[in-house]
């Protein structure tokens, strides 16, 4: 469990655009964890799910002082009379996730580990944090990036600000485009482009992203995959794209920004997905999706409403 001691009002103050409304004296109020609801303790920040139907009970019988919760949870006789705090915000989820990002996470400075091999003409920004064994080539990495071990980054990759590079990944590699000779022998064609990962991306553990043929592979600002995922040469993600474990992007995919890819699924080259679409786990995408769909199955199809 992460322990830091934060004071109540701090966390108001610094969300409190977001706040809805505050029921409780906060007054030297502190909470010192975040914990699952087996390990709440006094001290916990504690939170409600907007799905449980049950939410009124289960922020009653915490044992946790202070508790994100959203409007249908009252400030009744019950946790008046037990000294909480209610802090309603519109999704306690969401807001925990950014809490805990600015309150419990570790502050990492920025430095390469000794046994990082950096190439010369690599351009690190000095708060990029670059962890053991990894191999940066001609590449730029910018600021509060954290580059997790063993991670290789080739050359002419550009990673943007406050990204998370996590273990074993693989940026920057070629595609495998072939040609067939009239005899079989296959001939490779060249990639000669680049990948450019914007600000505020997270890539996960031993993912691959192959460069662009003659343009770059481009992974936008705020997008998120999970480990194992393969992006192949000229991608194009649009912003926020979220894609979980084990999912292979074909050659010249393109993402729409906001869509959600869930684990497993396939999408064959050059296929547009449009924006805030919804790709069900398993899925082989073979067609086009237009905006706003939610596709699954193997071919896929769209759900019907």
């Amino acid at each position: 469990m992460t322990k830091n001691v934060i004071a109540v009002k701090d966390i108001i103050s610094f969300f409190i655009n977001e706040i809805l409304e505050v029921h409780g004296i906060i007054e030297n109020l502190i909470v010192d964890n975040v914990a699952d609801p087996q390990h709440t303790t006094h001290t916990t920040l504690d939170w409600v799910n907007s799905r449980h139907p049950n939410k009124q009970e289960i922020a009653e019988n915490s044992i946790a002082q202070v508790i994100i919760v959203d409007k249908d949870v009252r400030y009744s006789d019950t946790i008046r009379k037990q000294n909480k705090v209610l802090i309603v915000v519109k999704n306690p989820r969401l807001m925990m996730a950014k809490i805990m990002q600015e309150f419990f996470l570790p502050k990492i400075v920025g430095g390469v580990h000794p046994s990082a091999i950096i190439d010369d003409n690599a351009i690190i920004d000095p708060t990029a944090n670059i962890g053991a064994g990894c191999v940066v080539g001609r590449a730029i990495i910018g600021a509060s990036t954290i580059i997790k071990p063993n991670v290789v980054i080739y050359d002419d990759v550009t990673i943007g600000s406050n990204c998370l590079i996590q273990a074993g990944a693989v940026i920057g590699t070629d595609g495998l485009g072939c040609m067939r000779e009239e005899d079989g022998t296959l001939v490779k064609f060249p990639h000669l482009g680049g990948v450019v990962i914007g600000d505020n991306v997270e890539i996960g553990a031993n993912c691959q992203i192959a460069k662009g043929v003659l343009s770059d592979t481009i992974v936008g600002n705020g997008c998120k995959m999970n480990g194992l995922c393969f992006i192949a040469h000229n991608c194009m993600l649009e912003d926020n794209v979220w894609i979980t474990g084990d999912t292979m992007l074909c050659g010249t995919t393109h993402v729409g920004k906001n869509t959600t890819i869930f684990s497993n699924v396939i999408i064959r080259d050059q296929a547009h997905i449009g924006q805030n679409c919804t790709i069900g786990m398993g899925s082989v995408i073979t067609k086009d999706i237009p905006e706003g769909e939610t596709w699954f199955g193997s071919p896929a199809h769209k759900k019907d409403k």
